[in-house]
């Protein structure tokens, strides 16, 4: 059995795209670390996206809890033509507000009582969201309160409010649940969906402990914030229709991103204050890439990187240094840049998945081809870039890479994919890091990601008791 662990002889990183470049890293209010794209479920007419930020939050981190920050822009980011430009954008903006307590003082605990009843907490966030279409028409869709944090059983928030054991959770969520239009919006905390061993990957690869014990998710107890958004597929389509191949409008490429204003002014006793430009500050399509991919003196290059200009990464997905690292360390028969026999050159199986859409996995449009025109856009031509595809058509692979849904093992599909499974060769997806999703809780209908875990009820999944 294999381990994810060797995904990290690359570049430091601690998950799906968790502290993943040396900048981030140290902003995790706007560092993304998941992002999910699918088909509802319940309704394939309707399309799921879910954008993660505040890596590795532990649930008991009062008494300022984790949350979104009002000075970043958080962006999902759609291009419905195949030409590396956002078609439609939904821009998201929370804002703070202090209350006092029930006896009327400034206070620096988060609540009194419990945190179901709304007015009992005293540090509240609200949202907007904006839906931008092709960069000029803007559109106001909706105004959210975000879920309050899990702050404990005294808090009540255990008792039924959440409920981090339920596929149904809890009467929290439900009541955040936004709906405006043929919209659904829901943003706060959520279970860290994303399971690997941590401890074990930095521990110079110590894949079986002394006891021959087995890997297990060390993430297993964490929390994250998420912000999620439903609506029509023919929300999202270029022309509005529901999503054909006969029509060209089958499958979308996504991304998210966030952004800070350029300039920070500081004075003792002030408020910071945010002015000029938003500069992009993170960025993530499919999971994993700028971890695995990216060497880490270009992590931050590539977080600030605009899809129509990623053939300056082009090199690092032609030839794959993890597939090398793997054949080193681990022993296996990974191709890395060329095979003849395999018919490979340049890795291009990873270049159709990362880069334009793989036409086996239903992410690439048909006769479509690079640098071609784009059926019915004068002058728009094809092209490579990253981003996390979707086939809205369901007709695709129907998990990552084509989409992802919050229960994918995308550890296991990449360590598979970088060893040639998408062109049948090496160990291809044999391939196991030997960790699953046990313990952790998925709902079953929006928003998806189970409920948090309570500050002072939640499980460890680290190697603690060995």
């Amino acid at each position: 059995m294999f381990s994810v662990l060797t995904l990290l002889l690359v570049a430091p990183a601690s998950a799906s795209s968790h502290r993943e470049a040396p900048a981030i890293s140290l902003d995790p209010s706007a560092d993304l670390t998941d992002f999910y794209a699918f088909l509802d479920p319940n309704d394939s007419s309707k399309v799921v996206f879910i954008l993660n930020v505040n890596p590795l939050s532990a649930p008991g981190g009062g008494p300022n809890f984790h949350r979104f920050d009002d000075n970043v822009l958080y962006s999902i980011n759609i291009d419905n033509e195949g030409d590396g430009e956002e078609d439609i954008v939904f821009n998201v903006r929370f804002e703070t507000t202090y209350t006092t307590d029930a006896f009327g003082f400034n206070t620096f605990i988060y609540n009194i009582g419990d945190v179901a009843t709304r007015s009992n907490v005293y540090q509240q966030q609200t949202y907007t969201v904006t839906r931008v279409d092709d960069g000029v028409s803007s559109t106001i869709l909706a105004s959210g309160e975000v879920a309050p944090a899990n702050v404990g059983t005294q808090s009540g928030s255990n008792l039924g409010g959440y409920d981090p054991e339920s596929s149904a959770g809890g009467t929290i969520t439900t009541n955040y649940i936004e709906t405006s239009g043929n919209y659904k919006f829901f943003a706060g905390p959520r279970q860290e969906g994303f399971y690997v061993d941590l401890e074990r990957t930095f521990d110079l690869l110590n894949l079986v402990g002394n006891d021959g014990t087995s890997n297990k998710n060390t993430l297993l107890g964490y929390n994250t914030h998420s912000f999620a958004i439903e609506l029509p597929v023919t929300g999202v389509t270029k022309d509005g229709l529901a999503a054909t191949s006969a029509n060209s409008n089958s499958i979308i490429a996504t991304w998210t991103t966030t952004s800070r204003q350029a300039v920070t002014v500081r004075r003792p006793g002030e408020d910071d204050k945010q002015r000029g430009a938003w500069v992009q500050v993170s960025r993530l399509g499919n999971p994993l890439v700028n971890e695995v991919v990216i060497p880490t003196i270009e992590k931050d290059v590539f977080n600030g990187a605009h899809p129509r200009d990623d053939l300056q990464f082009l090199s690092y997905v032609q030839t794959s240094l993890l597939g090398a690292y793997m054949n080193v360390v681990l022993g296996t028969s990974c191709p890395t840049s060329y095979d003849a026999g395999l018919g490979i050159g340049g890795r291009e199986d990873l270049i159709l998945a990362f880069l334009t859409g793989h036409p086996a996995l239903g992410t690439m449009p048909d006769g479509y081809a690079l640098g071609g025109a784009i059926p019915g856009e004068a002058g728009k031509t094809f092209g490579a870039f990253e981003a996390l595809r979707v086939n809205l058509e369901g007709d695709g692979f129907g998990q990552w890479p084509d989409g992802r849904s919050v229960e994918n093992d995308v550890v296991d599909v990449a360590l598979g994919a970088v060893c040639g499974g998408l062109a049948s060769s090496g160990e291809g997806f044999a391939l196991t890091d030997g960790v699953d999703d046990t313990g952790l809780t998925y709902l079953s209908s929006f928003p998806f990601l189970g409920d948090p875990w309570a500050g002072d009820d939640h499980p460890t999944g680290g190697h603690d008791e060995l």
